[in-house]
């Protein structure tokens, strides 16, 4: 546990320093076991709203639980997977994340700006009247 990680695992032991803790440590587990409860608690919310067809949204509502956003997509599913293995207590094979380092510092994209236009041809909907057309839409502000 580092001064950077300390945050992170105060939530569950406010008097927690920085420094190696042992598997066996008494301090190790009791820590182990409240991080454990607080992700299980997160899992229930997602079983408590997967429908009976077992679809699984990307994200939920923050006050009512039911499931927004995207639908049945691939990182939802491998989520879940990596979930039940860890909670399991299974080191299984990476997603593909191998070999990345974080950055010590977060610097802006130094790359030159990319300029688009998109062209959309649109019909408009006018109380059943159907009038069509092409529609510009330019994005081209360069960050600054």
């Amino acid at each position: 546990m580092t001064n950077i990680s300390l945050g992170f695992f105060r939530q569950f032991a406010p008097s927690i320093t920085p420094g190696t803790y042992p598997s066996d440590n008494p301090e190790s587990r009791e820590l182990t076991s409240a991080i454990q409860t607080f992700a299980d608690g997160f899992v229930e919310i997602a079983a408590e709203y997967t429908p009976s067809d077992g679809g699984l949204a990307e994200q939920f509502n923050k006050s009512t639980g039911v499931p927004v956003s995207a639908a049945d997509l691939t990182w939802s599913y491998a989520s879940v997977l990596t979930a039940a293995a860890a909670r399991a207590g299974s080191n299984h094979a990476s997603w593909g994340a191998q070999g990345l380092t974080v950055p010590t510092i977060c610097v802006p994209n130094p790359r030159a700006q990319i300029f688009v236009t998109f062209n959309v041809n649109a019909t408009t909907q006018l109380g059943g009247m159907s009038i069509p057309g092409t529609r510009c839409c330019i994005k081209s502000v360069p960050d600054q």
